[in-house]
């Protein structure tokens, strides 16, 4: 059958795709053909912030704050820039705020997280109870590996307590760097900030739509 020349130019990618997959080059034509773009919309898991208040309360043990004494309050104060940053009109309620609170009313631990969101005019209470926190590698005292291992929960403060919690995840967890390096006073400070910096954007994450590359597409925690 013969193919007229507006015929011919409809099937025209198809021919072209099926030779290229033949000679192992489709996946190129594929890349530049591909109708949606070299980018990819990442939608939020949980958009309910947006415009609303939010308290970033983190509960560490004792054995934490004592070795971490800096560790909650300024977990709270960099998670919350970055909700900030990245989710439309949302305000958050100062860490140094959330810390006083804490340190004043002993037993917060065990009030309802509506009454705590309440307690701090906050519309929703994001709660980071922390797993682990270290800058010391397991067994070592002269080497350095940052980690953070948090559970997370929201809590609309709206709600009853029985209802209030409207989303959490599996634990987020960040490692920096990859492999333990020697411990100086320089190295730690640099570690404690990159950990806190990398959890508190992979929580963020969460709450908000944002584009990646396809390339680096598998880099991210869908």
């Amino acid at each position: 059958m013969r193919l007229t020349y507006k015929s011919g130019l409809k099937t025209l990618p198809a021919v072209v795709c099926v030779l290229m997959l033949l000679t192992g080059g489709c996946g190129t034509a594929m890349y530049f053909l591909w109708p949606f773009g070299r980018t990819v919309t990442i939608p939020a898991e949980f958009d309910g912030l947006k415009n609303r208040s939010v308290a970033v309360v983190v509960f560490a043990r004792e054995s934490t704050q004592f070795e971490y004494p800096w560790a909650v309050m300024n977990l709270s104060a960099v998670t919350s820039a970055r909700l900030r940053a990245g989710v439309k009109g949302v305000t958050t309620v100062s860490a140094q705020k959330i810390t006083a609170y804490q340190r004043k009313n002993l037993h917060w631990v065990e009030m309802d997280r509506t009454a705590l969101g309440k307690a701090l005019k906050a519309d929703f209470v994001l709660y980071i109870s922390l797993v682990e926190f270290s800058t010391v590698e397991e067994g070592y005292v002269d080497l350095l590996r940052g980690k953070i291992n948090g559970e997370v929960k929201v809590y609309d403060c709206s709600k009853r307590e029985a209802d209030a919690c409207v989303w959490t995840c599996d634990n987020i967890r960040v490692a920096f760097p990859k492999t333990a390096t020697v411990r100086t006073a320089k190295n730690e400070a640099d570690i404690r900030s990159v950990i806190m910096v990398k959890f508190s954007e992979k929580l963020a994450k969460k709450f908000y739509s944002y584009k990646v590359d396809r390339e680096d597409l598998d880099k991210e925690d869908l």
